[in-house]
């Protein structure tokens, strides 16, 4: 992850250790793995660890991350098609930060006392747009990834790009499953601790 999110493809780039560190728990860490963990934890906390429903979603500030997530795929295809990974993993990641930035919008944890059902849409939502997040990644992280939708309970024939939507407007039969059984989330990314650094 760290060399095609850091150095252009095919052009010499600069490493350094304090770099790498600060990809791993700036990106990883920070903005993926707490978005995964943030949005499982509610769920298995206030949704009895399944699924929840989708209603409401229209009036959500999560709902444009999904929309944004959606055109991901044929966003990326020329990306990939000229081995610009660096640029291809900053178009993810800019639906990454939208994520984090709209589940403070919502506040799914205020919701929970004052809207359940519009709570159970938000961390719907934000399911299906780490669910397109996970399988746009799998081609630079495909362990990593693959434990993220071990998380959401995809089908391990449900995990490639023909699995993503089309289009932006609906839910259709290859969202999740309301009410589906979810596994006890674990951390994917845990933050990297320098032993080495001064204290």
């Amino acid at each position: 992850y760290f060399l095609m999110r850091q150095v252009p493809f095919g052009n010499d780039g600069d490493f350094s250790r304090q770099a790498m560190i600060g990809r791993i728990n700036g990106e990883l860490a920070n903005d993926l793995g707490n978005l995964v963990q943030r949005v499982l934890s509610m769920v298995n906390k206030n949704c009895d660890g399944k699924v929840p429903t989708k209603t409401g979603h229209e009036n959500l500030a999560v709902w444009g991350s999904l929309v944004t997530a959606h055109e991901l795929r044929d966003e990326l295809r020329p990306l990939m098609d000229a081995q610009s990974f660096n640029q291809a993993l900053e178009l993810i990641w800019e639906v990454v930060r939208d994520s984090n930035r709209h589940i403070d919008t919502d506040a799914p944890w205020k919701l929970r006392k004052t809207d359940p059902d519009e709570m159970e849409a938000v961390l719907y939502t934000l399911m299906e747009t780490i669910r397109h997040l996970a399988i746009v990644l799998r081609p630079f992280m495909p362990e990593s990834c693959d434990r993220i939708l071990d998380q959401l309970g995809i089908d391990s024939n449900s995990r490639d790009f023909n699995s993503l939507h089309e289009g932006s407007n609906a839910f259709d039969e290859k969202s999740l499953t309301h009410g589906a059984d979810l596994p006890k989330p674990e951390p994917v990314f845990p933050r990297y601790v320098d032993e080495t650094a001064d204290s």
